[in-house]
């Protein structure tokens, strides 16, 4: 589906980006994808197609969200590099506004990083 949605937002859909959707599809509605299929000239059927390959580059996040908690209750956000390191994140966390103002003046018991999601402060006081 999201496939399709960025396919929509084009002014051109290019050829190869159909035909992967329909390959995709084919188990689905194999009878309209055949149509399709047809349509584009293809002489083949669509299911003697060789499945489109998966590559994890193209699937890399940019950027993630990283939620910041403070004894548990969600208290910020804040986005960052997926390579992001534990002291990176806990000193953004903390730079945070929101996150300043409930840890001004109470003491820092436990800070907890979860690679790529969340950082947690738990505070006495």
């Amino acid at each position: 589906m999201i496939l399709a949605n960025e396919l929509f937002k084009t002014d051109k859909v290019p050829p190869s980006a159909f035909e992967s959707l329909l390959i995709l599809l084919s188990p689905f509605a194999p009878h309209i994808t055949e149509e399709l299929w047809e349509k584009l000239g293809h002489k083949e059927s669509i299911n003697l197609e060789k499945w489109p390959e998966y590559n994890p580059e193209l699937a890399k996040e940019e950027e993630i969200e990283i939620v910041i908690q403070v004894n548990g209750k969600l208290r910020g956000k804040f986005t960052a590099s997926p390579e992001i390191t534990q002291e990176e994140a806990l000193k953004k966390a903390k730079e945070d506004e929101k996150v300043k103002s409930y840890l001004e003046g109470k003491e820092l018991i436990k800070e907890i990083y979860v690679p790529g999601k969340l950082v947690s402060f738990v505070i006495k006081g």
